[in-house]
């Protein structure tokens, strides 16, 4: 290997000590992935759900607010995350 080609250790090093927050962000982006999958299972589980009772015809006479309560509680992890993300990228 002649001196003006690069080793990929080599650059990988050299990115690693360029920006130190690098690990933190890939970290943060797999988080990000985690709970994107976590909210995209519940709301199937949910719809899942929704199809048995109406199936089954269990549908109470009042049906409330069930499904948007947990909805906004799975989503409050991914904005948590985004922020963290938003943070981490613009520093």
């Amino acid at each position: 290997m002649t001196p003006s080609q690069p080793v990929l250790g080599s650059s990988v090093v050299s990115l690693l000590a360029t920006d130190p927050l690098l690990p933190i962000r890939i970290l943060a982006l797999a988080a990000l992935l985690a709970v994107v999958g976590t909210f995209v299972y519940v709301l199937r589980h949910l719809q899942k759900i929704e199809r048995m009772i109406a199936s089954d015809d269990l549908v109470p006479k009042q049906r409330g607010p069930r499904n948007n309560v947990v909805l906004i509680i799975c989503a409050v992890p991914i904005v948590v995350t985004l922020l963290l993300l938003f943070l981490l990228f613009k520093a």
